[in-house]
């Protein structure tokens, strides 16, 4: 029914014409031949003219024709005039059309909103200034066109805040501040400043700041810039509200394989039973006789590291002598069971030699070095000299760092299938926690206990794919990793839809909106997992938000500017209806004159 050049829209289906209309006007014309009237062959051509003006009517008919468009520069906020009449200059085929937050230019239209973008985004071949948000680039021709940004704004273009943050933990928030000249950046917590930094640097500088919550719940903190050079002159102050949830230390079942107890793990495991861990240990004081003490936990049996023992725990402690001490069996058996997710630490008493059964175990390369003490600082406060194992460990993608003193690893972990294996190079750091030093204690072990632990398995993992910070009436996209069931997901108005990605199977993904500022939930039905998240004001974070649109409109637009020649497109046009009418009525007069005539 339909090709390149004509197509046709019918208001009945085409059988109806084929068994109605055209055998009527078959035998009308069949008549004309046996009638005895003057200008049988004029007759005849005025029924086949009815015939057509009566098809075409009821056929609605339609022509394609070529036309010729104009590619558009689409200027938004904050483009620079001075490019654009660079551009126009060597480009002067382009139409000039703007946002209506975008100063004008010379004769541009304006876009009275971001659905007009439907009807001419195939035809924008430049976007210049802050770009278009997130929402609007998905009705552009992203392929073809190419975007010219603004200057960086000046303050914080880029925030990162880690999840989870962990009460009486040290957490980092780290970023990135666009200067202007020497300022200060200040971390503002419910019980006043937490951290501060001075940028002395114009441009982008990386920063971090650094905080202990000490109680989990739901906080406010406040992010505090100030220009330095005219903080005497009573200079107004940059203040962004920053969302903090605070959740507790997961807790874990952890067992401890020693060959004496030592003051190191005395220390070690008074601090992981404080904090609510449940606690296994094994000394072992003969050849066949152990000592065991148990906390937060009811005892077990533990002579034998067997399948079902090692998968009751998250992580286990053990140090080189008794790992030198276990049977083949077990060694095998502690193996298989990192490879099906368990964490283990090794604290190591000795060096482990090339091609012994322990250095075979960590996979992790070393040199010898002459360096048997390090002198580290894990808060602003002190410095400290603690013993280490005088080898540094070799640069390895596979080996990822958690403690570290300029280029050399101090502790870290590696995957081994679905489980870790850790190591800690640092001796006596038990002195730190009897100086009363417990958040420098923390520092040294609480990221390589929770990192290496067991995974929790989960049957739902919830994110936001929209950057923060998020806002009133503007959509964010939730996504939910499954395992292998079909999420039911509620957001606070109700019952929220979700699409599974059509590539990747298990991947959920949703939309929805806020219609208010402050503390808001999703919640999966399946497991009553939460993810939670701040709809901040419309007027904060204006630094970041314009960051943030900025770059995704870096991300997106595929062409590198240059192609911008008329766009050849073609549209249907439909052939007028009073043509058709005109016809039936000058046929229908003429059959009706002729036997008057």
């Amino acid at each position: 029914m339909n090709n390149f050049w004509f197509s046709i829209d019918p208001v009945f289906p085409a059988w109806a014409f084929a068994s109605g209309i055209i055998p009527l006007f078959t035998f009308f014309i069949w008549q004309e031949f046996h009638r005895r009237q003057k200008f049988p062959l004029l007759r005849i051509i005025a029924n086949v003219l009815i015939l057509i003006s009566i098809l075409g009517l009821l056929l609605q008919p339609s022509y394609t024709t070529e036309k010729m468009e104009y590619p558009i520069l689409l200027l938004t906020k904050g483009y620079d005039k001075l490019k654009a009449d660079s551009i126009l200059k060597t480009n002067q085929k382009l139409k000039i059309i703007s946002t209506k937050d975008a100063e004008p230019y010379l004769t541009s239209e304006q876009l009275t909103s971001y659905n007009d973008l439907t009807d001419i985004g195939d035809r924008i071949r430049i976007v210049m200034g802050e770009g278009l948000p997130a929402y609007a680039l998905d009705l552009i021709d992203r392929e073809n066109s190419s975007f010219i940004p603004q200057r960086a704004p000046i303050g914080i273009t880029r925030l990162i805040v880690p999840k989870p943050i962990l009460a009486n933990h040290l957490n980092s928030i780290q970023g990135i501040f666009n200067s202007s000249g020497k300022t200060k950046l200040k971390l503002v917590g419910p019980a006043g400043l937490e951290d501060s930094i001075l940028l002395t640097a114009r441009g982008l500088t990386s920063f971090a700041l650094s905080f202990t919550p000490r109680q989990s719940g739901f906080f406010l903190y406040r992010l505090v810039a100030q220009d330095s050079a005219s903080a005497e002159l009573s200079s107004t102050e940059l203040t962004e509200k920053l969302p903090v949830e605070v959740t507790t230390e997961r807790k874990l079942q952890i067992l401890f394989l020693q060959k004496f107890p030592t003051a190191e793990v005395r220390q070690l495991k008074n601090y992981l039973i404080e904090q609510g861990h449940a606690l296994a240990l094994r000394y072992q004081t003969s050849k066949n006789i152990f000592k065991y003490e148990f906390a937060n936990r009811s005892q077990i049996r533990i002579e034998r590291l067997t399948p079902e023992l090692l998968m009751s725990f998250d992580l286990v402690f053990v140090d080189s002598n008794v790992f030198g001490e276990l049977s083949e069996p077990e060694k095998n058996q502690l193996y298989k069971s990192i490879h099906d997710g368990l964490g283990v630490i090794m604290l190591l008493n000795d060096i482990p030699e090339k091609g012994k059964t322990l250095d075979r175990f960590l996979q992790i390369g070393s040199r010898r070095t002459f360096s048997d003490t390090v002198h580290i600082r894990f808060s602003k406060s002190k410095l400290y000299t603690l013993p280490a194992f005088p080898v540094e460990i070799t640069a390895d993608p596979a080996i990822q760092p958690i403690t570290q003193k300029g280029a050399r690893i101090l502790s870290g972990y590696r995957y081994s299938g679905f489980g870790k294996i850790a190591f800690q190079l640092l001796h006596e750091t038990s002195r730190i926690r009897l100086e009363g030093n417990a958040d420098d204690y923390v520092a040294v072990w609480s990221s390589l206990i929770e990192q290496t632990a067991r995974t929790k398995n989960e049957m739902f993992k919830a994110t936001l794919r929209t950057p923060f910070p998020y806002y009133t009436d503007e959509p964010l996209s939730v996504e939910i990793i499954s395992s292998g069931v079909q999420p039911t997901l509620h957001a606070e108005r109700g019952l929220l839809p979700l699409v599974e990605d059509v590539v990747i199977d298990d991947l959920w993904l949703g939309k929805s909106w806020a219609d208010e500022a402050g503390w808001h939930h999703f919640q999966i039905k399946e497991d009553s997992t939460q993810l939670n998240y701040f709809v901040s004001a419309n007027d904060d974070w204006k630094t970041l938000r314009l960051a943030n649109q900025i770059k995704e409109n870096e991300l997106v637009h595929m062409s590198n500017g240059e192609a911008y020649t008329t766009v050849k497109d073609y549209e249907a046009r439909s052939v007028s209806s009073l043509l058709f009418y005109l016809l039936f009525l000058f046929s229908a007069a003429f059959l009706w004159l002729t036997p008057k005539i």
